[in-house]
């Protein structure tokens, strides 16, 4: 937590692996980013990974490194910070690419600064980015490290969806883990610019996951990536969503799902790679969209698989073909607690 030992010590670690992964300020002499809100201090990270041109605006692989209590929240955001450090790494280790990244580690995401002024994303884009260099694109992580499940008492009522799944319904679990969805990675942003969109269709399904785009108005700006959708930046937001061990105790190492981790490490270098080469045509305007309805429903299909069918029964619909039926889609399965 913010103003913690932890939360010092964790400043300390993470300003050494950014050294040792390779990275150079990004701002001045030093890796750290401090500031000051209503009199308590806080402190970003921020490193350079240098790439071909330093003249072309810079990729920036972004995690808050705050938790929300004082507990190990292996999930929110250890999991996040670890993958955003790696996928550098690797970055680095490949000889980089034609543009600088930039590893943003953010401080005070969680209550009471989020969305506030004092969130460290909000200070840093406004203190670093805004007037002085603009961001090429930017791709936020948060919860990225479990596998999604479905809560016991669904199944419970849905007999076909737990057979789908080969499970028993009605367990008494509150969550359960179905093969078929751990996989899936939530991916929003492609709306943000229409390269954007053409950058993750052309990965596809990468090994170990099965991602699903979506847009970023149906669950709003949950973490760091608000402030770049605000300001025009085209983005990415990777998640799982919550969970069972959201801001709890719970939420601990051995429940990560480091085999996924390791997928959506290189999942991020991948789009790193794609979006590097981009151009970002156009006038960045502030929350640009892009229509991406045809992307979500491939997606959405392909992840799903044989779950697809069932969950549609299950919700009622006749498919997902337009973006009402889309709309209906999603809203069902938040109020369902699924995602």
């Amino acid at each position: 937590m913010v103003g913690s030992d932890g939360h010092e010590q964790a400043r300390l670690h993470l300003k050494r692996r950014l050294k040792e992964i390779g990275c150079r300020p990004y701002v001045g002499k030093s890796l750290e980013l401090p500031y000051k809100f209503k009199s308590k201090a806080f402190c970003n990270l921020a490193g350079c990974l240098p790439g071909a041109d330093p003249s072309l605006a810079p990729i920036l692989i972004g995690a808050h490194y705050d938790s929300v209590i004082p507990f190990p929240c292996a999930d929110d955001n250890a999991a996040a910070v670890a993958i955003a450090l790696q996928a550098g790494q690797l970055l680095a280790e490949q000889g980089g690419l034609e543009r600088d990244v930039v590893i943003a580690l953010f401080d005070a995401e969680e209550p009471p600064y989020f969305l506030g002024d004092g969130m460290g994303s909000h200070r840093f884009y406004e203190d670093h980015v805004l007037g002085k260099r603009e961001i090429h694109a930017a791709i936020i992580m948060d919860l990225v490290g479990h596998d999604i499940s479905i809560p016991g008492h669904v199944l419970s009522h849905v007999p076909y969806l737990g057979k789908a799944a080969g499970l028993v319904p009605g367990l008494a679990q509150k969550d359960i883990t179905i093969p078929t969805l751990g996989q899936l990675l939530f991916v929003m942003g492609s709306e943000s610019h229409e390269d954007m969109a053409m950058a993750l269709d052309s990965i596809g399904q990468p090994a170990g996951l099965k991602i699903i785009p979506t847009l970023n108005r149906y669950i709003g700006d949950m973490s760091d990536h608000g402030v770049f959708r605000r300001n025009g930046v085209p983005y990415f937001f990777l998640s799982c969503g919550q969970w069972a061990h959201y801001h709890a105790p719970t939420d601990t190492p051995d429940r990560l799902n480091y085999h996924k981790m390791s997928h959506i490490t290189h999942y991020v270098t991948e789009l790193a790679n794609s979006i590097s080469s981009l151009e970002m045509a156009g006038r960045r305007q502030k929350e640009r969209t892009h229509d991406t309805l045809k992307l979500e429903m491939t997606y959405l299909r392909q992840s799903l698989g044989m779950l697809y069918q069932p969950v549609i029964k299950w919700l009622k619909l006749n498919g997902v073909n337009n973006r009402k039926e889309m709309d209906a889609f999603v809203h069902q399965l938040l109020r369902a607690g699924l995602c």
